[in-house]
C-alpha cells in the first residue's frame, strides 16, 4: 500500500500565490526608501503567510482548522490587495505590472473563495 503525500505546492492556488510572492519581491525593490522597509517588508510577510495558510488548509485533516486557515488566508489576502492598490495609486508600481498583479490576485481570490465554499 502506498501512502501518497499531499503536497500543497502542486495546487494551482499555491503556485499562483508563489507567483504573487515573486511579483511582490520584484516590485518592492523600486518602492521609495521611506516605504520599502515598512510597507514593502509587510507585503513580503503577508505573501509568505499566504503560502503557509494554503499549505495548512490543504494538508490539515480537521475541517475546522482547514476553514480557519482559509479564512486567515482571505483576511491576509484582503490586506495585501489593499497594499498593492495603494502602491499602484502612488505609482510605485508600473501600470502594466500593476495590471498583471491585479489579474493574478483576482484568480487567487476566486480560487480561495471556491475552495472555502466547497
Amino acid at each position: 500500500m502506498t501512502n501518497k503525500l499531499k503536497l500543497a505546492s502542486r495546487t494551482r492556488i499555491y503556485i499562483d500565490t508563489r507567483h504573487l510572492l515573486d511579483e511582490i519581491i520584484d516590485i518592492t525593490v523600486n518602492f521609495p526608501r521611506a516605504y520599502k522597509y515598512t510597507i514593502g517588508s509587510r507585503m513580503h510577510d503577508i505573501s509568505i503567510t499566504l503560502l503557509l495558510s494554503v499549505a495548512k488548509a490543504y494538508m490539515e485533516k480537521d475541517i475546522d482548522i482547514r476553514i480557519k486557515a482559509l479564512t486567515d488566508f482571505q483576511t491576509s489576502f484582503e490586506v495585501l490587495k489593499t497594499l498593492v492598490a495603494i502602491a499602484g495609486e502612488r505609482k510605485w508600481i508600473s501600470l502594466g505590472r500593476h495590471a498583471h498583479i491585479a489579474e493574478l490576485m483576482v484568480s487567487i481570490g476566486k480560487q480561495s473563495t471556491a475552495w472555502k465554499n466547497s
